[in-house]
C-alpha cells in the first residue's frame, strides 16, 4: 500500500476503534466513520478540527499520531457526552459532532473545513425554489450543517479557517491557538479562544530572563504565525529590558535534520549566551 493511500485508511481505522470506545461512554450512540472524519448524529451539530496525525513528508498526513490532538478530540467527545446526559443544560436537544483531522497542516485544514461549508450550503431552505417542470427541488445531501466549530489547535490553522468561517458566520472556539493576530476582532469577529494570546507568554518568558539576570540570550522560532508573532514580541521586550540577542534562528515548515543541525551549530558559535528561548511548534522543539 502506497504512502499516499495511508492517511484516510489509518484515520478510518483509528476512528472505528474510537467509535467503540465512545459507544461505551455515549450510552451506545456509536459515531460513524465518514470519509476522513467521524460523525455523531444530533439535533444540533458541532464541528471539530483537531491534529490527530502529524503532517506528512510529501503527503498531507503522516502515520504518526499526535497525542495532544487526540486528547483534545477525546475531550470534545467527553464534553458532548456530559451535556447530552444532563437533563437541564439542553433539554430535548441532543448535540452531535462532525470531527475532521487537520494533520497539523494549515492548508490541509482549510481544505477539510470546506466540508463544513458544503454541508451548510446544501442545507439551505428550498421552500422558495421550483424546478422547470413545476416539481419541488430534491435535496441532494441530507447532512445537517454545523452551528459552530471547536478548533483548530495550531495558530496557523486557526488563522486560515477563521477567514473562511467568518464569511459564513460560523462561530469558532479554539482551545490552543495563541497568535496575537487572532485578537483582532475587526478581522476575526467569529473567533474566540480559551487561552491567552502569545503576548502574555512572551512577557512571562522575559520576566524569567530578568529574574535570573540573563542579559545575553539566543532565540529559535518556527516559521508561521505562532513563532513569528511570538518572537517579535520577545525581541521587542528584550530591547526594552536591555537584553541582547546573540543568535536568532528560524525553523521552516519543511525543516529536515540538516536544518536543525545548522541551527544548533549557529547557537554553539555563541557559547556565552546564557539561555535559549524557544517559540516553536511542538515537533520543532523535539
Amino acid at each position: 500500500m502506497g504512502a499516499a493511500g495511508w492517511p484516510g485508511k489509518a484515520w478510518a481505522t483509528w476512528a472505528a476503534c474510537g467509535a467503540w470506545v465512545a459507544a461505551v461512554s455515549l450510552g451506545g450512540a456509536v459515531p460513524r466513520v465518514a470519509g476522513a472524519g467521524v460523525q455523531l448524529d444530533g439535533d444540533l451539530m458541532l464541528g471539530g478540527l483537531f491534529p490527530v496525525h502529524e503532517k506528512g513528508d510529501g503527503t498531507p498526513c503522516s502515520t504518526a499520531v499526535y497525542d495532544r490532538g487526540l486528547q483534545r478530540l477525546e475531550a470534545m467527545l467527553y464534553a458532548v457526552d456530559l451535556i447530552n446526559k444532563d437533563p437541564f443544560l439542553l433539554p430535548n436537544v441532543t448535540l452531535g459532532v462532525h470531527i475532521l483531522d487537520t494533520c497539523s497542516k494549515d492548508t490541509y485544514a482549510l481544505n477539510q473545513s470546506l466540508e463544513f461549508i458544503r454541508v451548510s450550503l446544501n442545507a439551505l431552505d428550498t421552500s422558495g425554489l421550483e424546478c422547470g417542470d413545476g416539481r419541488p427541488p430534491r435535496v441532494k445531501y441530507r447532512a445537517k450543517p454545523v452551528r459552530g466549530v471547536v478548533g483548530g489547535s495550531y495558530s496557523s490553522v486557526s488563522l486560515q479557517v477563521a477567514n473562511l468561517f467568518r464569511l459564513f458566520h460560523i462561530p469558532q472556539v479554539s482551545p490552543a491557538s495563541t497568535a496575537r493576530a487572532l485578537s483582532d476582532k475587526t478581522r476575526y469577529e467569529f473567533f474566540a479562544r480559551t487561552v491567552p494570546p502569545d503576548t502574555y507568554q512572551a512577557m512571562a518568558i522575559m520576566d524569567v530572563m530578568q529574574l535570573f539576570n540573563w542579559s545575553y540570550i539566543s532565540t529559535i522560532h518556527s516559521e508561521g504565525s505562532y513563532g513569528e508573532f511570538g518572537i517579535e514580541v520577545i525581541h521587542k521586550l528584550a530591547a526594552e529590558r536591555n537584553v541582547c540577542i546573540a543568535v536568532s534562528e528560524k525553523i521552516p515548515h519543511n525543516a529536515d535534520h540538516q536544518v536543525y543541525n545548522a541551527a544548533l551549530g549557529n547557537l554553539m558559535k555563541k557559547p556565552s549566551a546564557r539561555a535559549v528561548v524557544l517559540f516553536t511548534r511542538a515537533e520543532d522543539a523535539r
